[in-house]
């Protein structure tokens, strides 16, 4: 008898701890670029706001960040590369590409957000 109450009374504990818990911070940030201005923002600038870049072309002229998207938020975050089958790197959680160039100064000149498949 004392075994059921024992298992019932942690189960009712198990579930009360479960509806207290706090959901994950939603990753996603509307103004994850709005620090971009053409003409103003250097590369230094976007490597340091954003991280390592995923795809670098022409000697750092163009630079590309693949981003997820969340919806709850309408954010945008910076999406690290997977490991995927065979060990091929891969980017599933990617919805769009943030594609910069940069004059030969290193200030940006033109960007673009590419939804990718």
């Amino acid at each position: 008898m004392k075994t059921r109450y024992g298992l019932l009374l942690n189960l009712v504990l198990a579930l009360m701890l479960v509806g207290c818990a706090t959901p994950p911070p939603l990753k996603g940030r509307a103004d994850l670029m709005s620090f971009l201005a053409v003409g103003i923002t250097t590369r230094q600038d976007v490597m340091v706001r954003l991280g390592a870049p995923s795809g670098r072309f022409e000697n750092e002229k163009i630079l590309t960040y693949r981003l997820g998207y969340e919806p709850k938020n309408r954010g945008y975050y910076v999406v690290e590369r997977e490991g995927g089958p065979g060990g091929w790197p891969t980017w599933i959680w990617a919805k769009y590409s943030l594609v910069l160039v940069f004059n030969e100064a290193g200030v940006l000149e033109k960007h673009a957000l590419v939804e990718v498949n």
